[in-house]
């Protein structure tokens, strides 16, 4: 996934949302225009190409933003409830696995389809990590979201298994 695109358009949705809630009371010209535009695309008072337009003007403003607009942006996605098992932007062959969420290891070991493998239960779902090169945890093991469980060498020949799979209530 391209992340610089992920950002902008995490941006992009935050900046929407932070003008339809204080658009409608601000004093400040720019925040009002903006609330009357996305109120207008709302209300369908305007075209395919005005909406277009309006969206090409937003994204030109974004393209500027500061750093720590970006900066932001990449602490909301931590915040969100599942992390990622393993760090893509690193260069070495051996990857640090890491719990996507807190929970309880349920199995671990070696099966035919996804070799080494770890299985963890979370409130609501259940997360399997395969292919890895090592197990750094045992059944019946709490885990913390981000703990390293075990690793993954990316010289292997095998891709890097993950899978989350939501529990039905």
């Amino acid at each position: 996934m391209n992340k610089k695109k992920l950002y902008l358009q995490t941006a992009a949705c935050m900046v929407i949302a932070s003008v339809a809630l204080y658009g409608s009371s601000s004093e400040n010209k720019t925040v009002s225009r903006y609330y009357q535009k996305a109120k207008a695309m709302v209300m369908e008072e305007m075209s395919l190409e005005d909406v277009k337009s309006a969206g090409q003007d937003l994204s030109a403003a974004l393209a500027g933003a500061p750093a720590k607009m970006v900066s932001l942006v990449s602490d909301a996605n931590t915040a969100s409830k599942y992390g990622q098992p393993i760090d893509e932007k690193s260069d070495t062959a051996i990857k640090q696995v890491h719990a996507a969420a807190g929970g309880m290891v349920i199995s671990s070991g070696r099966d035919k389809e996804i070799g080494l493998y770890i299985k963890i239960k979370h409130e609501d779902a259940v997360s399997v990590y395969g292919n890895l090169s090592d197990i750094g945890v045992v059944e019946s093991e709490r885990v913390q979201r981000g703990e390293i469980i075990g690793s993954y060498d990316s010289d292997s020949g095998k891709d890097f298994y993950f899978d989350l799979q939501q529990e039905e209530k």
